[in-house]
């Protein structure tokens, strides 16, 4: 660890200890930790490759909430992450995959770098928020966690995110602004802006949530990456099962401000002409025994129905969840004792034929302590989408506090 970094850590720390001693003085300040560590083992093998990967993973969080007074809280959340195994040797961009790169400003430090580990600290929430009777206002790195489908939130313009991610359930945070002003019980507008260094990589956007019978509805207008995009999403039910989706219409990717480099003898994404339009319909219901079944659709006017594996590095730079035509999520779980869920999920790619198939248990052992255990299994050849994930499993231990 070289020296700025310890002189970095050595200030949070000393601002961290300032804060404590700040909240226990005469001024009414109240202060607030939460957090978990976790510990990952994953044993994977790829179809390109004879060799099952080994890797361990020590996963902390650190969160904390300033109560200044009744309406002003600063918030900052710190996550650390430490790989360790045979994947650091072996896939050299895996540690760049491993930091979130945000585009103003990285607040993340490399605290171990050689061949065999990586470990990397980083501040992915640190904001000022100021809360009265009808408004809030956000100013910092944030969750704007726009979006009412489960699996593709096509109109979560600020922090997109797998859900083969399963490791990170805050997800990431933007470097924004975030206005709200509450209309009503269930009714309120938002504006939202992220500033990027360059004004090709900006997003603003507006929001109007609102509330018609049973059912949520959310209008959106704004601009990512100079591209003009419009959106609807509802959340109710029919009966009772949960019935949500999401609608979003942009101008196509080539005017998209930031253009991903082209991929060798295969045309880009950002070819295409036509405006985009992305639809997302989801499905859920609870039977009394605890059984659950969820059903998602993706469809992408202007995706691919071959080679879609070849263009995940496009789809990460563009803020894209699939660059498939059609994708088909289903789930189903079910408790085997009040402690005990048993989980399977699969994704589908009608086009290429390519899969996902991914069964998953949950224990609560204690109070605050959960042990999950989930595989992955994936077919398909290796141009396609799922073809190249090949077959994994993880295990993990979570301990909160």
């Amino acid at each position: 660890m070289d020296w700025s970094v310890k002189k970095t850590i050595r200030r949070l720390l000393l601002a961290s200890l300032g804060l404590v001693i700040l909240s226990k003085s005469s001024l009414a300040i109240d202060l607030s930790f939460s957090g978990y560590l976790k510990y990952l083992y994953s044993n994977a093998k790829f179809p390109f490759s004879k060799t099952r990967f080994n890797d361990h993973l020590l996963h902390g969080r650190l969160n904390s909430k300033l109560y200044l007074n009744s309406n002003l809280t600063l918030t900052m959340e710190t996550r650390w992450r430490t790989l360790y195994g045979q994947s650091i040797r072996n896939f050299p961009d895996l540690k760049d995959q491993m930091i979130h790169h945000y585009p103003l400003t990285d607040l993340g430090w490399k605290l171990i770098n050689n061949k065999t580990t990586f470990s990397y600290l980083e501040v992915d929430r640190l904001n000022l928020d100021y809360m009265d009777e009808k408004w809030q206002l956000t100013v910092g790195r944030q969750r704007i966690p726009w979006g009412t489908s489960l699996v593709w939130n096509i109109i979560d313009l600020f922090n997109p995110l797998s859900i083969l991610d399963f490791d990170y359930e805050e997800h990431p945070g933007s470097d924004a602004i975030r206005w709200q002003y509450f209309t009503g019980t269930l009714s309120r507008i938002e504006l939202a802006y992220q500033p990027a260094k360059s004004p090709d990589k900006q997003t603003a956007a507006f929001m109007w949530a609102t509330h018609s019978g049973e059912y949520d509805i959310y209008f959106l207008l704004g601009s990512q990456n100079k591209r003009k995009t419009l959106g609807l999403a509802w959340a109710g039910y029919i009966k009772d099962a949960g019935f949500r989706g999401e609608m979003r219409w942009s101008q196509p990717l080539y005017k998209s401000g930031y253009l991903p480099p082209p991929l060798p003898f295969l045309p880009s994404l950002t070819d295409k002409r036509k405006n985009d339009f992305q639809l997302v319909i989801s499905g859920d219901y609870s039977f009394p025994n605890t059984f659950y079944m969820h059903t998602e659709i993706l469809y992408n006017r202007n995706g691919l129905i071959k080679n879609a594996g070849l263009y995940q590095s496009q789809l990460q730079q563009l803020n894209m969840l699939s660059v498939a035509r059609y994708s088909i999520f289903q789930e189903f779980a079910y408790d085997l004792h009040p402690l005990v869920r048993a989980n399977v999920f699969t994704l589908l790619n009608p086009d290429d034929h390519s899969w996902l198939l991914a069964p998953s248990v949950s224990w609560s052992v204690l109070t605050n302590v959960d042990l999950y255990l989930i595989g992955f299994y994936s077919k398909g050849n290796s141009n396609s989408e799922f073809g190249a994930i090949g077959k994994a499993f993880y295990l993990r231990f979570k301990y909160s506090f």
